[in-house]
């Protein structure tokens, strides 16, 4: 089957329930959005068992085929196309996989909203553009879908814009984060923040462009090996890719917009902020691996960022309180590791994170919607707890999830999250410090989430249930591939064959292992000491019932400031000089309106004469050959005396 049939049919999923949502009463809606994704995974799936060692190529046409752009008289090969290998399979298969089982909780966690059509409109067109971010077999076909991904973020996150309001009521309530950002805010900021991250994509391809003459991604491999180039213009060209990366996957200093994402509704968290979107930015640096091998200094700088953000989002998650926000910050930090990964050229590693946390993630933020739903739109963990014996099921799919993120074997993220401290013991002990003590962190914030949520008694009002059929089948499924999805990568101290490392290696380059057996074991102790000294610090102070008290608890809970940083360097000094400009604007339109009133005045006395009635004007006549006689008869008479 042709590759353009894998967003094509999300595609047109979306245009059926945008333009015609009268056909698709009820459920209907949902169940179409979710079978056409349903039949891109089996298209995927077709595909992948058709894998070779050599990338396939597909070519839609050629865009602007005679124009020369190059400079030397050549035309420019500006193709559209899909290119299918080990990497872009591996992201369709989680972009689709991943999604439809959203889609399917979707059915029934929305099914009460009064735009539920609109919803998986949304959803699919979400869909759609990932799939040809992913599979762009050139940069300018990967900025539509990049740029496609942006602007359905944009809609979903903002989807609750006039409230979460019920079908059949009139209005909602208008839905605030903590700091009190309305969901619409929230939408505006995360496009606005991820313009400025397209600003730097933008900017690298301008200077691979004008190096290479080519933005086609396996001409441009080929000729970065064979062309001799300016090694700082390709230092600076990896560096804007980094921008582009960052603003997309919410890293350092480009973040704030992801945790404030979470206004929108919780399978968006799930689908865009855990699963697919933010991994956008691991996938351009990996898919661009030929680039940044040759960058040493751009690759340095992406791992740093990564490990600080790492750090940033597991220290902002220590004490929050909304139930989605905790993982949201969680989700910065599990970014963060990953860019890590892949600024080390550990891209495997990286990569196989990027799929376990989709498993464990999308677990997690499903588990928490659940929640939501069962207590009414109930947010806040201080209003919970206990909650095991009302959902039990939940409860065991939500405690598969810590464990996976906490990195406890058997569970996937004990494996992914360990070959990327393996590789940055190996390459950098800075940065394997930082990710060591980020995993310590790590255990300890989700150890808490799980035990205010789960544990002791319950502090809530509503009357919790477990949800329906449509809701807890995909957690069943994500708890699944959240605990057994690590034994797709085993390394071999462990008694495995690395098959991921292998199968991805005919994408992107593996680095090879030098670390010695007796070297791993200790590696992996101290990693599984962090996830479980992490979870028994949570269980001690949970029982304490003082959790991160003190001055760290406080910049915690306002994520170390960064926003009060933006606002106070930036908004603040722009609304100051917006609000000169609008003084100066006011007074400029007063002093033209005054001019242009008293150039009026002397044609508005003229106006009185022109009434509109016949009589008026009869008068004026009559009034006017007086006047004209009298002046005559003024002028006789003068004369004669």
């Amino acid at each position: 089957m042709p590759l353009y049939l894998l967003p094509l049919l999300p595609l047109l999923g979306f245009a059926l329930l945008i333009c015609v949502p009268r056909f698709f009463p009820g459920k209907v809606g949902g169940y179409l959005g979710s079978g056409v994704v349903l039949a891109s995974f089996l298209i995927a799936v077709t595909r992948y068992f058709g894998l070779t060692d050599a990338p396939q190529h597909e070519t839609l046409w050629t865009w602007l085929p005679n124009m020369s752009l190059n400079g030397d008289g050549t035309p420019a090969n500006l193709s559209v196309g899909f290119t299918w290998d080990q990497l872009s399979a591996l992201m369709t298969l989680i972009i689709t996989g991943v999604g439809f089982l959203i889609h399917v909780y979707s059915i029934s966690y929305m099914s009460h909203d009064a735009k539920y059509t609109r919803f998986f409109a949304f959803l699919n067109f979400f869909v759609s553009m990932m799939l040809i971010l992913v599979l762009a077999d050139s940069y300018p076909l990967m900025f539509v879908g990049w740029e496609g991904v942006g602007t359905a973020s944009f809609l979903l996150i903002g989807f609750w814009f006039s409230g979460r309001g019920d079908a059949g009521t009139a209005e909602g309530f208008t839905v605030t984060n903590a700091e009190g950002i309305s969901n619409s805010n929230a939408a505006r900021k995360a496009f606005i923040m991820n313009r400025i991250g397209d600003l730097g994509f933008m900017f690298g391809m301008f200077l691979l462009f004008k190096s290479f003459g080519t933005l086609n991604i396996p001409q441009l491999a080929e000729r970065v090996g064979a062309v001799k180039f300016n090694q700082p213009t390709l230092e600076l060209a990896c560096l804007f890719l980094l921008v582009g990366a960052v603003g997309k996957s919410g890293q350092l200093p480009l973040t704030t917009w992801l945790p404030d994402a979470m206004a929108g509704p919780t399978p968006v968290s799930a689908l865009i902020h855990a699963a697919t979107m933010v991994t956008a930015g691991v996938y351009l640096v990996a898919r661009s691996h030929f680039l940044y091998d040759l960058a040493p200094t751009a690759s340095l700088w992406v791992a740093w960022v990564g490990g600080l953000t790492a750090l940033y989002g597991a220290l902002s998650a220590l004490n929050q309180y909304d139930i989605k926000k905790i993982l949201a910050y969680s989700t910065v930090s599990q970014l963060g590791y990953m860019f890590m990964a892949v600024g080390l050229h550990a891209y495997a590693a990286g990569v196989f994170h990027l799929l376990t946390h989709a498993f464990f993630k999308a677990l997690l933020f499903l588990a928490a919607g659940a929640v939501i739903h069962a207590l009414h739109e109930e947010q806040d963990v201080r209003q919970m707890g206990g909650l095991r014996r009302f959902m039990p099921f939940t409860h065991i799919v939500s405690l598969m999830g810590v464990l996976a993120i906490s990195g406890i074997p058997i569970w996937s993220g004990f494996f992914s999250k360990d070959a990327i401290l393996a590789a940055a013991y190996e390459t950098n002990p800075w940065l394997y410090v930082i990710g060591l003590g980020v995993a310590l962190l790590t255990a300890f914030y989700m150890g808490r989430w799980y035990f205010l949520v789960w544990r002791g008694e319950y502090r809530g009002h509503a009357h919790p249930h477990e949800a329906d059929p449509l809701m807890t089948a995909p957690l069943g499924i994500l708890a699944a591939l959240a605990t057994l999805g690590g034994f797709l990568n085993v390394p071999a101290f462990l008694g495995g064959g690395h098959a991921f490392d292998t199968y991805l290696s005919r994408a992107v380059p593996l680095e090879p292992h030098e670390i010695a057996t007796s070297t791993e074991w200790l590696l992996t102790a101290l990693a599984i000491a962090a996830g479980v000294i992490g979870l028994l610090w949570a269980s001690a102070e949970y029982r304490r019932g003082s959790l991160t008290d003190g001055p760290l608890g406080a910049a915690s809970t306002r994520a170390l400031y960064l926003d009060t940083v933006y606002d106070n360097v930036i908004s603040a000094p722009s609304r100051t000089i917006a609000g000169a400009l609008d003084i100066a604007d006011r007074g400029t339109d007063g002093l033209i309106n005054s001019i242009a009133g008293n150039s009026a005045a002397p044609g508005g006395l003229f106006t009185l004469w022109q009434s509109g009635f016949v009589r008026a004007y009869a008068v004026s006549m009559l009034l006017g050959t007086a006047a004209i006689i009298g002046y005559w008869a003024l002028k006789v008479i003068g004369g004669g005396l």
